[in-house]
């Protein structure tokens, strides 16, 4: 596909293949749910259905609840979903179409990257809505952005991440005390 061709359709980076297998691989190994919900959240997901069947085992298993067919066929019924989001035919099709759950990191992390990916991309464009509208001072805008940035080099790093001038700013304290 050509460059322009991409930029017209303008479609958001996801893998549905992964998220698929994401919640496939929880449908069928309960380590597996631990495993993907220490990586993402149900927010990372692109396609809705997906998320919302993340979100639904998660609790399964966080209220020390069997999950399985009935369960979460249960649950989805009380959170009032679409119907077909808790048929058989859906649920079951996204458990066959998952080999193994043994894969599941792997399945995570791409959700994750995809999740930072549309993440930069609101964050970009945001900054150039901004930019455009030209009504704030830049000085204003680069904090802005910089603070931005930051959360989502926090999001990458699990939160670790901290900003240089905060480390800075620690140490020329820490200095000020000593003397």
């Amino acid at each position: 596909m050509a460059m322009e061709e991409a930029l017209i359709k303008r479609i958001l980076p996801h893998s549905d293949e992964a998220e698929r297998a994401v919640v496939g691989s929880m449908l069928m190994d309960q380590d597996a749910i631990v495993t993907a919900s220490e990586i993402i959240s149900a927010d990372d997901f692109y396609q809705r259905q997906y998320g919302i069947l993340f979100e639904v085992v998660t609790e399964l298993y966080q209220d020390d609840k069997a999950v399985d067919l009935v369960t979460l066929q249960e649950r989805l019924k009380n959170k009032d979903v679409p119907p077909e989001l808790s048929s058989v035919e859906f649920i079951s099709g996204i458990i066959n179409g998952v080999p193994t759950s043994a894969n599941v990191k792997n399945y995570a992390e791409v959700v994750a990257e995809k999740a930072l990916l549309r993440r930069m991309i609101r964050t970009h464009e945001e900054l150039a809505n901004t930019c455009y509208l030209d009504k704030e001072p830049v000085e204003e805008i680069m904090e802005d952005t910089e603070k931005q940035l930051f959360q989502l080099l926090q999001t990458r790093t699990g939160g670790d991440y901290v900003p240089i001038r905060q480390v800075v700013l620690n140490a020329l304290e820490t200095i000020e005390k000593a003397s």
